[in-house]
């Protein structure tokens, strides 16, 4: 007796074999059989007409920050994702500072807080034994290891402190991260020289463990931070991923392919680079890592510095010469997140500094001033560069996004990301055959990140699966109404149990929190 049949679905493997019309067997969490005919399970779904794949993978994430609080993870599973990587952009769940872990107070469902721990080692004893909605692991990031040995200066790190962030490195790995990630235009990250990348990098080589990065310029400086990171990955001999590859502001459109020629040269000569990518020309980030300078930033005196009229001119002056030629009006960014004028949100800055009565980069200063965390959407990429980059056979697709929990949607890409990659780029524009996205959305990631049972629906492999109606699926939600759920995907099964239907999730937690050397066990 299997657990589940599938019935009757067009299977896409995810390596690329020919579609083909079968039946799937669930037992135990597994693909137990692949044949016509199959019979004598718990439940049958009936796939007739519809697609059968396995589980998505979101190649880039920031869910780890709540998987203790919100495990469910709703937001990915309702969209067909079963396996998230978490950790990005130099940010993650852990080490954090002992001064910051002080301050942090339980909360959620659990009372627990995944800002009280100091270590990667003493997260994962906890984590380990909290049932996820979707699989997840995730990178270590350098911004925690930085700020935990040199805290947040700017300043390069002395050897010895190099040394200790070595350490920190290795101890983290060892307790379960699956790489480093770089957030080289947040703080304290953005401080760090090349050598200090190149020496953490060598690190994570030699543990076999993967090296990520949100580089210093997606804008005018693209090529030239492209080529840094290819160069802590020649230097290292790491595996790499580029983080959401993308070419801000309209001058440097196109660019992209002169970036993806520069990843293909890197294979040629040997090494393993890859990139991921968000199906969106508009990206989101706190206003203070955009508009606030880094010299600014440093020693988290971002809203002291505020105070001061004469610093925002310095400020201001900066930005003007970034924003040259996107428009200094600030009309391609909308408020997205913002506790001190929440009547912002969804306006432009533009639009919300003719109500503010000042001027608009005075407005995104009180803004973040005033707040308790803010955020913006920034229309600044172009429909054919982001096709460019999904095209590429070593691109995977990611959200850029964590868990909503109670903090609210700011960016539709947090809900639609994959029935958008499969509707838009697939069916509607055809930017790549549906085999082929069903390949960089599930066996190529799983292949990235050693999930070696995972991404084929295969006898043996683990049971996550989706099945969607590929003529129908697509996003709903947009930078409005940002929390519609996707339609046309039909069910979405995690570890051999059914977690969502029509987009919309059950509650069940068959989900793990997986690590290099499989996946932990998890106490009943």
């Amino acid at each position: 007796m299997y657990d589940l049949i599938i019935k009757n679905g067009t299977i896409i493997d995810g390596v690329l074999t020919h579609p083909y019309v079968a039946d799937v067997a669930v037992k135990n969490g597994k693909i137990a059989k692949i044949a016509v005919g199959l019979c004598g399970a718990e439940r049958e779904i009936d796939a007739t007409g519809l697609t059968v794949t396995p589980g998505f993978f979101d190649s880039h994430s920031h869910a780890d920050a709540n998987i203790l609080t919100y495990p469910g993870q709703k937001e990915k599973v309702e969209q067909g994702i079963t396996t998230v990587i978490g950790g990005m952009c130099g940010g993650s769940v852990a080490p954090k500072p002992y001064l910051d872990a002080a301050k942090a107070k339980p909360v959620g469902d659990h009372g627990l807080n995944t800002d009280i721990y100091r270590s990667v080692e003493s997260f994962m004893r906890v984590a380990k034994h909290v049932p996820q909605g979707a699989n997840i692991a995730f990178f270590v990031g350098h911004g925690n290891i930085r700020k935990a040995v040199v805290g947040s200066a700017d300043r390069q790190a002395t050897d010895e402190e190099l040394g200790r962030m070595k350490d920190l490195l290795r101890e983290s790995l060892r307790a379960g991260a699956i790489g480093l990630s770089f957030g080289l235009i947040y703080t304290p990250g953005c401080y760090a020289d090349t050598n200090e990348l190149i020496e953490l990098a060598k690190v994570a080589a030699e543990m076999g463990a993967l090296v990520s990065a949100h580089i210093r310029d997606e804008g005018d400086g693209l090529i030239e931070t492209v080529e840094e990171f290819l160069t802590v990955i020649r230097a290292s001999g790491a595996r790499g991923v580029l983080s959401h590859h993308k070419a801000t502001g309209k001058v440097n459109h196109g660019k992209v392919r002169e970036t993806l020629r520069m990843i293909d040269e890197a294979n040629a000569e040997g090494f393993d680079v890859y990139c991921d990518a968000y199906p969106y020309i508009a990206s989101c980030t706190g206003l203070a890592a955009r508009f606030v300078p880094k010299e600014y930033q440093a020693g988290g005196m971002v809203r002291k510095n505020l105070e001061s009229q004469e610093l925002r001119e310095q400020m201001k002056a900066i930005d003007r010469i970034v924003d040259a030629g996107r428009g200094s009006d600030l009309s391609w960014v909308m408020v997205s997140k913002c506790s001190a004028y929440p009547q912002y949100i969804g306006l432009t800055v533009k639009e919300a500094s003719i109500i503010h009565g000042k001027d608009v980069y005075d407005t995104v200063f009180d803004m973040i001033q005033h707040s308790n965390g803010t955020e913006g959407v920034y229309f600044m990429m172009c429909e054919e560069d982001v096709e460019t980059v999904l095209s590429h056979p070593r691109a995977m697709v990611c959200t850029d996004s964590g868990v909503a929990g109670k903090a609210g949607v700011s960016h539709p890409r947090l809900v639609g990301s994959f029935p958008r990659a499969l509707g838009r780029y697939v069916r509607e524009r055809k930017v790549t055959t549906l085999p082929e996205m069903i390949r960089k959305i599930t066996s190529l990631p799983a292949h990235v990140y050693g999930f070696e049972s995972k991404g084929i629906i295969k006898e043996g492999y683990d049971a996550d699966i989706c099945v969607f109606d590929a003529e129908k699926i697509i996003d709903k939600a947009d930078y409005r109404n940002t929390t519609a759920r996707a339609e046309g995907l039909n069910y979405v099964i995690v570890g051999g149990k059914v977690a969502a239907e029509n987009s919309v999730y059950n509650g069940e937690r068959n989900g793990i929190v997986a690590t290099p050397h499989g996946v932990t066990e998890i106490s009943p």
